[in-house]
């Protein structure tokens, strides 16, 4: 057992451990910053440098925006909710698709997108300067050992085996980059390729492919010849409709159905007018003819002409006349008014006084001479008049009652014809209809395939392609810098990482914290010179 010692309380890491720490492991740290350094260096002067083509694309609000192709309005026509963003990023997918850089491809070469040609007087971004002869060795022994690497990955099954065109077409959409802005309505291409002449050819070609795409994509083919068949077709159908609705017209006489039934209406009112006067007229007249027979048959031809009375015999003669013209009157007004009427009344009143009257004379006479009654004559000449009357009122009843029932046959001829009439109208507007729509949709597809034909639309090409003379990739100086601190960070963490690992005793605070004796003296190590 060693005795019980007590151990002093020694400071903390100071700045001295750090440079202790640095100074023990210090070749570890120079090596990989040296071998950093000489790789990133190596890497930035050895690697292809790549030269960058840009272009811009402005997206207008165009007639592919504002409007919906014609197959699709031939319906209900339902206005789509579409903003800016969504077309521009149906503009960067058609930019992105496969397709275009297949026809990029197969237009430009593969062989141009594996090995790209050289624009010797554009290298290492200086204008006349030629690539050095040890750089391009350089460079095909790298894709040589690179091909020779990826061929073995393939042969292991690692990964797939691509085809040269597949390998090119990858290439092509990995080396393009688009860029979009919030509210800005263009568009950047951007296309890196290690000849600023090529980039440019592959991003001019690009863009003419992404042209004839757009023109194809809001366009529908063969929607022109569609509806110029579709409306001649509804077209003659549309002229045998009329020329059926014409025949039926000439056939019935009828050119507008309410005109017509507006005519014949009035005109069945206007002959049941005049068949309920005639009517009446000829109930008139009949009862006429009649009154005027039964008041004949009283009335005697003969009339006595002279004949000596007492004053009072003389006075009743005197009453006799007047009472049949009282009675003459009293009918003439029954042909005209009701029997209730004051006229009437008033005739009857004088008609029962000179009753009256005559009832109460003596009736005796003497020396009577008898000659023609007037009367009688009178009443035998207005009985042929009123039945001369009463056969024309009777002929023009029947007259009347024949055109009523010929109105009213004409009028059920015009509603059985108005079933068929209105069945054409129906088919000959619907017809008319649809080949108004179809002419507009046809009008529609014309001015689409001519702005294609035309190659009009809203794309428009603010900016060419155009390359730059000085390469993009690689950044030396960005890439020397990043090298050199990377440098300086690993081999910092290597140290620190190395003295992690050491557990081994190498100061007199080590002795006492780890053993926790006291310690005597230290004796420095000292390398011999």
């Amino acid at each position: 057992m060693r005795p019980e010692t007590v151990i002093e309380n020694y400071p903390q890491r100071s700045l001295r451990d750090f440079y202790y720490i640095l100074f023990r492991h210090k070749w570890k740290g120079i090596i990989v910053f040296l071998a950093v350094m000489v790789t990133v260096t190596l890497g930035t002067f050895l690697v292809a440098e790549t030269y960058r083509a840009e272009a811009k694309i402005l997206v207008k609000i165009g007639r592919e925006n504002v409007t919906l192709d014609p197959t699709a309005t031939i319906g209900q026509v339902i206005q789509p909710v579409q903003t800016r963003e969504s077309e521009i990023n149906s503009e960067v997918d058609i930019l992105k698709s496969r397709e275009l850089a297949e026809k990029a491809v197969d237009d430009i070469g593969t062989e141009k997108f594996l090995n790209p040609p050289e624009d010797e007087n554009l290298a290492n971004g200086s204008s006349g300067a030629k690539i050095p002869e040890w750089k391009r060795a350089l460079k095909r022994n790298g894709q040589a050992a690179i091909g020779v690497a990826v061929g073995f990955l393939e042969n292991i099954g690692i990964i797939f085996p691509l085809d040269d065109r597949e390998k090119a077409i990858l290439s092509m959409m990995k080396s393009l980059d688009i860029e979009t802005q919030k509210n800005i309505n263009t568009l950047s291409l951007a296309y890196d390729a290690e000849s600023p002449k090529f980039a440019k050819a592959v991003l001019s070609r690009l863009i003419e492919f992404y042209l004839d795409k757009h023109m194809i994509a809001y366009r529908t083919p063969g929607s022109y010849g569609f509806f110029d068949q579709q409306s001649g077709d509804l077209r003659a159908q549309l002229a045998k409709t009329e020329g059926e609705l014409k025949s039926l017209k000439n056939r019935t006489g009828v050119a507008s159905l309410d005109e017509q039934r507006k005519i014949i209406l009035t005109r069945i009112g206007t002959l049941q007018q005049e068949s309920e006067a005639a009517l009446a007229d000829l109930a008139a007249s009949q009862a006429k003819v009649a009154e005027f027979k039964q008041k004949l048959a009283g009335v005697s031809p003969t009339l006595v002409t002279q004949e000596t009375k007492s004053s009072s015999v003389h006075g009743v003669e005197l009453m006799r006349p007047r009472l049949y013209e009282l009675k003459l009157k009293e009918q003439e007004l029954l042909s005209k008014y009701a029997e209730t009427s004051i006229p009437v009344k008033e005739v009857r009143r004088q008609i029962t006084e000179a009753e009256a009257l005559l009832a109460k004379e003596d009736p005796t006479r003497t020396d009577v001479t008898t000659g023609i009654n007037t009367t009688h004559q009178q009443l035998h000449l207005v009985l042929l008049t009123e039945t001369a009357n009463l056969s024309s009122l009777e002929a023009k009843s029947r007259v009347v009652d024949r055109q009523l029932a010929d109105a009213r046959r004409e009028a059920q001829g015009i509603n059985e014809t108005e079933v068929e009439m209105v069945t054409l109208q129906r088919e000959l507007a619907i017809q008319d209809s649809k080949y108004r729509k179809y002419t507009e949709s046809r009008e529609q597809a014309r001015i689409d395939q001519a702005l294609e034909m035309n190659k009009i639309s809203n794309i428009s090409v603010v900016q060419q392609p155009t390359a730059s003379l000085k390469p993009v990739k690689p950044r030396k100086a960005l890439n020397l810098a990043l090298g050199f601190f990377l440098g300086i960070f690993g081999g910092l963490g290597l140290v620190f990482f190395s003295e992690y690992l050491d557990h081994s005793i190498k100061t007199p605070e080590d002795v006492e914290e780890k053993l926790q004796l006291q310690l005597l003296a230290s004796i420095p190590y000292l390398k011999r010179k």
